[in-house]
C-alpha cells in the first residue's frame, strides 16, 4: 500500500453521486424462501454485505440518466487443469450509455495496430496487444458505468447447490430436462447453474423495475448455439423471481454476433480478461505463495487495475472457498496496489455512498 491522494473537487464528487447506488438493499433473499435457495444464493448475499461492513462497497446505479436497458456482458476462467479455481466474471452495467465507449474504442483499435484481433486473456503474449491494454483499461474506467463483479469459486468444492453428490447432481439434471435445454455432463450443469443464479442475484441487486434485461456470454459449453442460448434465457427467467419481485420489460441476450461486432465483442473482453487474469493469479498464489507468484505478462495491468473503483466502474472480487476446518466459506478478495500511478487521485468512498 502507498499513501493515496484524495480529492474533494465538488463537479467530480457529485458526478460520482449521480452514477453510485445510494445505501443500497442488500437484503436480496427474501423471507418466504431463503431458505429454499442455494448455497451460492446465501453466499452471494454475504459476500455483498461483507464488503459494505468494511465500508468499501460502492453498487453503481443504473437507472441514473434515464438509462433504460441493464446490460450483462459474463466470461469465464479456470478451467484449465492446472487451475485452481473456477472464475465467473459479470460486467453489469448502464447499456444505453455505451456508445461513447464504443466511439472511443474504434479509434484505440485503429491507433494501437491490432486490427481485427479480441482482446483476451489467452492472447497476453502478443505485444501491440499486450501493450495497448492500460489504455483500454483506462477507456473501461472512463466511459462504462456498471460492477464488474467476479466470483471464485476452490476446485475442491463439487456443488454450490447440494453436497455434489449423486442426488444433487440427478436434482439438477433433472432441473435441466424440465426447461428442454437437454441433459448435459454434471459439470456443465452446475456451471449453467452458477452463472444463472449469479445473474439473477445481480439484477435483483442493480435492476429497476420497467427496465430492459440483455445478456450476451461467451460461446463456450453452456451456450455453444443459438437455440442453447435461447434455452438459457428461458431458465433465467424461471429462476429470477426466486430473487425479486421486481418486473422487467424484456429478457433478451445474444451470444457474440457472426461477423464479428468489435462494439459488444470490446465490452465482453472485460469480463474475459478479469476472469483469466484471477484464475491465474490465485492459482500461483495457491501453488508459490504470495511473494513468489508468477503473473502473466499483462496480467500485471489487469491487477493493478482491479485495485480501484473509478468514478463510473465499480469492481467487486468475492471467492467461496474451503476453510481449513473443512467447511465452505466466502468473503471479499482485495487486490492490493504497491506503487501509485502519477496524478492518481481518490474520491472518499464515505462521500458516495
Amino acid at each position: 500500500m502507498y499513501p493515496k491522494r484524495f480529492t474533494f473537487d465538488p463537479r467530480l464528487i457529485e458526478r460520482a453521486r449521480i452514477v453510485t447506488l445510494r445505501s443500497p438493499d442488500l437484503n436480496i433473499l427474501r423471507d418466504e424462501n431463503r431458505a429454499e435457495l442455494p448455497g451460492l444464493a446465501h453466499f452471494l448475499e454475504q459476500g455483498f454485505k461483507a464488503r459494505d461492513a468494511e465500508g468499501k462497497l460502492l453498487l453503481p446505479d443504473l437507472g441514473a440518466l434515464a438509462n433504460r436497458t441493464v446490460g450483462i456482458f459474463s466470461d469465464y476462467g479456470g478451467e484449465d487443469a492446472t487451475s485452481r479455481f473456477f472464475t465467473y466474471s459479470f460486467l453489469v452495467c448502464a447499456f444505453g450509455s455505451l456508445d461513447p465507449f464504443k466511439q472511443q474504442m474504434a479509434a484505440l483499435r485503429a491507433k494501437s495496430g491490432i486490427g481485427g484481433k479480441e482482446i483476451a486473456f489467452k492472447d497476453f503474449r502478443w505485444g501491440p496487444l499486450r501493450r495497448m491494454l492500460p489504455t483500454y483499461l483506462r477507456l473501461c474506467d472512463g466511459y462504462i458505468s456498471g460492477l464488474l463483479f467476479t466470483l471464485v469459486v476452490d476446485k475442491t468444492i463439487p456443488s454450490l447447490f447440494g453436497p455434489g453428490d449423486a442426488e444433487t447432481m440427478r436434482r439438477m439434471t433433472d432441473a435441466l430436462e424440465q426447461t428442454a435445454y437437454r441433459s448435459v455432463a454434471p459439470r456443465v450443469g452446475e456451471k449453467i447453474f452458477r452463472i444463472l443464479h449469479c445473474i439473477a442475484f445481480l439484477v435483483a441487486l442493480l435492476g429497476h423495475s420497467g427496465q430492459k434485461i440483455f445478456w450476451m456470454t461467451d460461446h463456450d459449453a453452456i451456450g455453444e448455439t443459438p437455440e442453447k442460448h435461447s434455452k438459457l434465457l428461458g431458465i433465467l427467467n424461471r429462476v429470477l423471481p426466486l430473487y425479486t419481485d421486481k418486473s422487467f420489460s424484456f429478457l433478451g441476450g445474444a451470444r457474440p454476433f457472426t461477423p464479428r461486432a468489435f462494439e459488444y465483442l470490446d465490452i465482453l473482453s472485460l469480463a474475459d480478461i478479469a476472469a483469466g487474469t484471477i484464475a491465474q493469479t490465485l492459482t500461483s498464489i495457491d501453488t508459490l505463495g504470495k511473494e513468489n507468484a508468477q503473473i502473466k505478462d499483462g496480467g500485471d495491468h489487469v491487477l493493478r487495475w482491479l485495485c480501484h473503483n473509478s468514478v463510473t466502474l465499480k469492481k467487486f472480487v468475492m471467492t467461496v472457498s474451503r476453510l481449513p476446518n473443512g467447511e465452505v466459506g466466502c468473503g471479499p478478495i482485495d487486490f492490493e496496489a504497491r506503487t501509485p500511478i502519477p496524478d492518481e487521485l481518490f474520491i472518499p468512498t464515505q462521500l458516495v455512498r
